[in-house]
C-alpha cells in the first residue's frame, strides 16, 4: 500500500502526453505503406516518493541478556520442607505453591490415574471441612485454592490478599495432612475423569497424541500407559489413601511463596503451620527399560466417518538436563516449533496446501521423553502429508538449520523469555519447575544467555544426533476405508486398531477385602435375596428362556430389535437377535463352555454365515453369564465371593445401597445397586472393552415366585439398548440341537 498511494497521485495529476495526429492509410496496402505517427514526447519518469523511507523499521535483534530477577530467599523447615520466598510488595497479594515430587511417572500400571484422582480430592474434604466448607472458607476471603497432578509432580496452590495469608496457612497443611478422600466425592471425581477419557475417544487429535505415545513407548513403559474407562473404574479410596501416605511427605516437597510477605516473619509462621506434617521415607521412583526403535512402525486408528486424518510422527527425545537441550530448542524451533516461521508450517501449509498447520515439540522432563511432529489434513492427503513431514525431518537431520533460522530462533526464544515474568507469581511458577529439575534460580536468569550460545554447528550436530530419519513411529487417526488404499499403494506396513478400544490394556491388581465393608454387605445382600424370591428358589434354577423387544443404537440411530435368549446352567448361552432395518438382519451368538459359534449376515447377500466365536466375544459372553441379573445375587452370597459395601448413591433421586463385587474376569469387577426401599436390584455397573456400562432394571413382576425386571436398559457412552421382556420361562424344555453349530442358517 505504501507504494500504491503515490502512484495513484502521480497518474491523477501529472502531465499527459500530447494526442497523436491522425494516421493516413492507403486502401489495401497493408502496413508497409502506412504513415507512422511522430514519436510521442518522453513521459516524465515516475518517482516513488516513499523509496527508502519505510514507515516501520524492523529493529535489530538485541544480544541475549540475563533476566534480572528479584531476590529469592531459600530455607528449610524442621520437617525437611524446602521453602523459597520471592518478595514483591507492589500488590497486596500472596501466592503459595506446594509441589510434591510425585506424579503420573510414579503410578503403578494397575493404578493408572491415582495421582490425578488424589490431587483432585485434596479440595474435596478434610477432617475439619467438607468440600463445600473448603470452598466457602476460601471464597470468604476472595481467594482461590486448587490442586492438580502432572507427569512429574502434584501441585497444590493457594492465593489470597496478603492480609488473609493465614487462610492459606490453615488450609494447605490441612488438605495435605487431613484429607479424608470421601467416597461420595471420589465418585464425582471419577465421573469427571471418565468424561475426559470419553472426550478423547471422540477427539481425533487427542486420541492421536495418546496413541503415538503408546506406539513409541509400548505397554511396558509408563509413558505408554493411557487412562481408560476401565482403569478409572478400578480406582478406589484405599488406593488414594495409600498414594498420599507414600508420597505426600514434606521431605519430598517444595514450597514457593510469592508476593507481599515478610520473609523473616514468614519462616516462623510456616513452621507453625506445617509443623504437624511429619517426615517420611520416600521410595525410589520406578524405573523402566527404554524400548528400542528400529525402522518404522505405523498404526492406523480407524475412526469411521472422520473426514480429516490426524497425523503424529514421533521419535525419542532428550532429558531436560541433556547438554544438547538448548541446541535442540533452536533446531526444533526452525523445524516445527516456530509457528508460521517453521519449515513444517511452510512446506505443509504454504507450499503443499495440505492443511492449516503443522508443528513439532519435545518433552522437557527429568527422564527422556518424546519428540513429536503434529498435523492434520484431508483423508485423501494423509500419506502425501506424512511424506512431506518425513522429508523435512530427513533434511534437518542431514543439514541442520540455516544461519538465518538460527538467528530467528535465538532472537525469539531468548527475547520472549523475560516476558514470562510479569509478576512474582509467574516467577514462582517458573521456579517450581526449575527446582523440580534441580536447576535452581540461575536457570531462570541465564536461560537467554544459554540460548544465545547456540551456533549453526552445535545445532546441526544436535539435530544429526537426535533425529533418526530411519527410525520413527507414525499414527494416523481417520477413516480406514479412505486411508488403507493409500497405505497399501505406498507399500507401508501398518497395524489397524479401533478408535473406541482402550489404548493400553488394563492391568488389574486384586483389591484386599475390608472385613468391616464385607460385613456391612451381608445384610444388604440378605434383604435383596429375600426380595428377589429367596436363595432356595434361585439356586434351583437350571435354565432361563427370555424373549424381548425394543431398540438398540447403531451408528447413532435407534433400530428396532427382537431378542430370543436361552441360558442353560452353567455355561451355555444362545442369543438370537433380529434387527429390523430396511431388510431384517439376523445375528446369532452361541457359547458352549470355552468356545462357541456365531451367525452374521454377509454384507452383500444378507445371508447368515456361520463362523467360530472370536476369543474376545467368548470372554464377553462368559462375563454375561456370570453377571446374569436373575442369578448375580446368588453368586454374591456365595461364601467365596468378595463383596463389600461402599458409599450409598442415588439413582433418579432414589437412595441406593451399593455393593462392589470382584469378578473372576480381570479388570471386570461390578457394582450392584440395591434400592433401599424395595430391596430390588436396580443397576449393575461394570467396565467392558474399556467402556463404562450401566445395566438398569425396572418394572419388576412376579414369575413363579421370582421377581423379574421386565424393563431393561443397557447404556454406554451415550448409546443405549432398551428392551421390554415378553416371555420369561424358568427351566423350560431345551433342545440340545439349539447349541450345535450348523453348516448354515436360513
Amino acid at each position: 500500500m505504501k507504494r500504491l498511494l503515490p502512484l495513484l497521485g502521480l497518474l491523477a495529476c501529472g502531465p499527459k502526453p500530447a494526442p497523436a495526429p491522425p494516421t493516413p492509410t492507403l486502401p489495401s496496402d497493408g502496413t508497409d505503406h502506412t504513415a507512422k505517427p511522430p514519436p510521442a514526447p518522453d513521459a516524465p519518469a515516475v518517482v516513488d516518493a516513499w523509496q527508502g523511507h519505510e514507515l516501520i523499521q524492523q529493529p535489530a535483534a538485541k544480544a541475549p541478556a540475563a533476566v534480572q530477577l528479584p531476590a529469592i530467599e531459600n530455607f528449610k523447615l524442621a520437617n525437611g520442607l524446602d521453602v523459597f520466598v520471592v518478595r514483591d510488595p507492589k500488590l497486596p497479594v500472596v501466592s503459595m505453591q506446594l509441589a510434591i515430587k510425585a506424579g503420573r511417572m510414579d503410578e503403578p500400571r494397575a493404578r493408572l490415574g491415582v495421582s490425578e484422582a488424589a490431587a483432585d480430592m485434596l479440595v474435596k474434604g478434610t477432617k475439619k471441612h467438607d468440600a463445600v466448607g473448603l470452598a466457602k472458607t476460601i471464597d470468604f476471603v476472595g481467594g482461590t485454592i486448587g490442586a492438580d497432578a502432572t507427569f512429574e509432580a502434584t501441585l497444590l496452590s493457594c492465593s489470597v490478599l496478603s492480609k488473609n495469608v493465614s487462610t492459606c496457612m490453615d488450609l494447605m497443611p490441612e488438605m495435605i495432612t487431613q484429607s479424608t478422600f470421601p467416597d461420595a466425592e471420589l465418585a464425582k471425581v471419577k465421573d469427571l475423569m471418565l468424561g475426559t477419557v470419553r472426550q478423547h475417544l471422540d477427539d481425533a487429535g487427542a486420541l492421536a497424541s495418546e496413541q503415538i505415545q503408546n506406539l513409541l513407548w509400548g505397554n511396558d513403559h509408563v509413558r505408554g500407559w493411557i487412562n481408560s474407562e476401565q482403569s478409572i473404574a478400578n480406582l478406589h479410596r484405599d488406593d488414594l489413601v495409600a498414594w498420599a501416605k507414600t508420597w505426600y511427605v514434606p521431605n519430598n516437597s517444595l514450597l514457593v511463596v510469592t508476593g507481599d510477605v515478610d520473609a523473616k516473619k514468614l519462616k516462623g509462621d510456616l513452621e507453625r503451620a506445617f509443623g504437624t506434617w511429619a517426615k517420611g521415607a520416600v521410595p525410589p521412583a520406578p524405573s523402566y527399560k527404554e524400548p528400542g526403535l528400529s525402522g518404522s512402525k505405523i498404526r492406523l486408528v480407524d475412526k469411521p466417518g472422520q473426514t480429516q486424518t490426524h497425523i503424529r510422527i514421533a521419535q525419542f527425545g532428550i532429558k531436560h538436563d541433556d547438554p544438547r537441550f538448548f541446541d535442540t530448542l533452536v533446531w526444533n524451533y526452525a523445524l516445527g516449533g516456530g509457528a508460521f516461521s517453521s519449515r513444517l508450517m511452510k512446506v505443509v501449509r504454504v507450499e503443499g496446501g495440505k492443511t492449516y498447520g503443522a508443528s513439532s515439540s519435545f518433552d522437557r522432563n527429568l527422564d527422556r521423553g518424546s519428540w513429536v511432529a503434529t498435523t492434520f489434513t484431508r483423508n485423501s492427503e494423509a500419506v502425501a502429508t506424512a511424506k512431506l513431514i518425513l522429508k523435512e525431518i530427513q533434511k534437518m537431520a542431514a543439514e541442520g538449520p540455516t544461519q538465518g533460522e538460527i538467528d530467528a530462533a535465538v532472537a525469539n526464544l531468548a527475547g520472549s523469555w523475560g516476558l514470562r515474568f510479569q509478576s512474582a507469581g509467574d516467577i514462582g511458577s517458573a521456579l517450581v519447575g526449575a527446582e523440580l529439575h534441580g536447576f535452581g534460580k540461575e536457570y531462570l536468569a541465564n536461560y537467554p544467555l544459554a540460548v544465545g550460545k547456540v551456533d549453526q554447528a552445535s545445532a546441526k550436530r544436535a539435530a544429526q544426533q537426535i533425529l533418526t530419519p530411519r527410525d520413527y513411529v507414525i499414527v494416523m487417526v481417520g477413516d480406514a476405508k479412505d486411508l488403507e488404499p493409500q497405505l497399501k499403494k505406498e507399500g507401508w506396513r501398518y497395524e489397524k486398531v479401533s478408535a473406541v478400544e482402550p489404548v493400553t490394556p488394563v492391568e488389574v491388581a486384586q483389591q484386599p477385602v475390608d472385613p468391616k465393608a464385607a460385613a456391612a454387605a451381608k445384610p444388604i445382600l440378605a434383604d435383596a435375596l429375600a426380595a428377589k424370591g429367596g436363595k432356595a428358589k434361585l439356586a434351583a434354577i437350571k435354565a432361563i428362556h427370555e424373549t424381548a423387544s425394543g431398540t438398540t443404537a447403531i451408528q447413532d440411530h435407534d433400530v428396532p430389535v427382537d431378542i430370543d435368549r436361552m441360558f442353560v446352567m452353567p455355561d451355555k448361552l444362545r442369543i438370537d437377535a433380529t434387527l429390523h432395518l430396511a431388510k431384517d438382519v439376523k445375528i446369532i451368538e452361541t457359547l458352549t463352555g470355552g468356545g462357541g459359534w456365531m451367525g452374521a449376515p454377509n454384507p452383500q447377500t444378507f445371508a447368515v454365515e456361520i463362523s467360530d466365536l472370536p476369543a474376545a466375544q467368548v470372554a464377553s459372553a462368559q462375563f454375561e453369564i456370570w453377571r446374569d441379573p436373575e442369578l448375580i445375587l446368588l453368586k454374591a452370597s456365595d461364601a467365596g465371593a468378595k463383596v463389600v459395601a461402599v458409599a450409598d448413591e442415588a439413582l433418579d433421586g432414589k437412595p441406593q445401597s451399593v455393593l462392589h463385587m470382584q469378578s473372576p474376569f480381570p479388570g471386570m469387577d461390578i457394582s450392584l445397586y440395591i434400592d433401599k426401599k424395595t430391596k430390588l436390584l436396580t443397576r449393575i455397573a461394570y467396565t467392558e472393552s474399556g467402556q463404562q456400562v450401566n445395566d438398569d432394571f425396572a418394572d419388576y413382576r412376579d414369575v413363579n415366585g421370582i421377581k423379574v425386571s421386565f424393563k431393561r436398559t443397557s447404556s454406554s457412552r451415550g448409546h443405549a439398548t432398551t428392551l421390554t421382556l415378553g416371555k420369561v420361562e424358568f427351566d423350560p424344555k431345551v433342545d440340545p440341537a439349539l447349541f450345535s453349530k450348523p453348516k448354515d442358517v436360513k
